[in-house]
């Protein structure tokens, strides 16, 4: 049941917050995708979507949580996509 909660909880989050980064979104896609290779494609995209919004603080949350979050579906491309846009969320918070 609580899972249920959870499931439906996180699915209305990321229904009603689809601009800025919302980190809440990409820690429920690892708990709700089970399938690594699934899992994988979902962060990606939600770092392609949501990478422009992310300020370099929440790239920090992602990075160190990562291996846990991602587990099996981690990879040099998704810890790569992270480490360039930390790079230009420093270069954003410059301006």
């Amino acid at each position: 049941m609580r899972w249920f909660i959870l499931l439906l909880l996180l699915g209305l989050v990321g229904a009603v917050a689809k601009s800025g980064c919302h980190v809440r979104e990409f820690y429920g896609i690892a708990y709700t995708v089970h399938n690594p290779t699934e899992r994988h494609q979902e962060m990606m995209l939600w770092l392609d979507q949501n990478a422009g919004h992310c300020k370099s603080t929440e790239y920090m949350v992602i990075w160190n949580n990562l291996a846990e979050w991602a587990g099996a579906s981690d990879s040099t491309w998704l810890r790569a996509k992270i480490v360039h846009g930390y790079k230009d969320a420093l270069e954003r918070e410059k301006k």
